[in-house]
């Protein structure tokens, strides 16, 4: 009888060690963040796992999403899709194969386009807006979060505390299209005013925007150019492998 214990419990142990082996073999994972569609975009992430360390990317997709802000007190739809890239060196802080809390510096690019279609007046007579958006920003930042592993396969990914820093460029371009004589001085003034308001709701770029108005093709222009923070937080899914 003590024999046959000694042998089970020598078996249970082998099953352990062998169930860990497997999870700890993993070395490749396919995640999946959904918070990226707000912005436009369906990112796809892969770790490579070496050891207690990992890299990391993430490649976004553009695909179209709807979105509406608000014009002269007016909705204005638009129209959102953006391509990104992210690569990074992720160092798990709990030493633990793919799991626990880590640390992970990391490096991307995004492309960001917009366009959508808003109602105003300029003197008192109602004009149809069309706006164009175009955005490319590179930058750095660090990441600190925490990866889970479900039944040695399964791996939910939280992305906690993110700072990140931006060159950036953005260029916004409305266009009156209702009809087809040049502004008036008072209608240019009317014009890049409701501009600058639309403008000011985003709060790191609106003190350093160049607004040039053009009355002959009724068109207003605004151009930033700059550092531009940013904070990486969410959550993705996916199986490793």
């Amino acid at each position: 009888m003590k024999k046959l214990l000694i042998l089970i419990t020598l078996v249970a142990y082998a099953s352990i060690l062998k169930a860990q082996d497997v999870a700890d073999s993993r070395q490749l994972a396919i995640k999946w963040a959904p918070s990226g569609l707000i912005l436009g975009s369906l990112s796809l992430q892969g770790e490579y796992n070496f050891g207690k360390n990992s890299l990391t990317a993430k490649i976004g997709l553009p695909v179209t999403v709807n979105h509406t802000f608000t014009y002269e007190d007016k909705d204005a739809d638009f129209q959102m899709r953006a391509t990104s890239f992210l690569a990074g060196y992720r160092m798990y802080l709990s030493k633990k194969h793919m799991r626990g809390l880590y640390f992970e510096p990391f490096f991307k690019y995004v492309h960001q386009n917009a366009e959508g279609v808003g109602n105003g007046t300029l003197s008192g007579d109602p004009v149809v807006m069309d706006f164009t958006n175009d955005y490319n920003g590179l930058g750095v930042g660090a990441q600190l979060g925490v990866q889970f592993m479900i039944k040695k396969r399964f791996v939910i990914d939280l992305f906690l505390i993110g700072p990140e820093i931006n060159s950036s460029r953005n260029n916004f371009k409305a266009v009156e299209t209702s009809h087809s004589i040049p502004w008036t001085s008072i209608q240019a003034g009317e014009a890049e005013k409701d501009i600058r308001n639309f403008i000011d709701k985003f709060p790191f770029i609106r003190d350093h925007v160049d607004v040039m108005v053009d009355k002959n093709n009724r068109t207003v222009i605004t151009d930033f150019k700059g550092a531009l923070p940013g904070f990486r937080t969410g959550v993705s899914f996916g199986v490793a492998f």
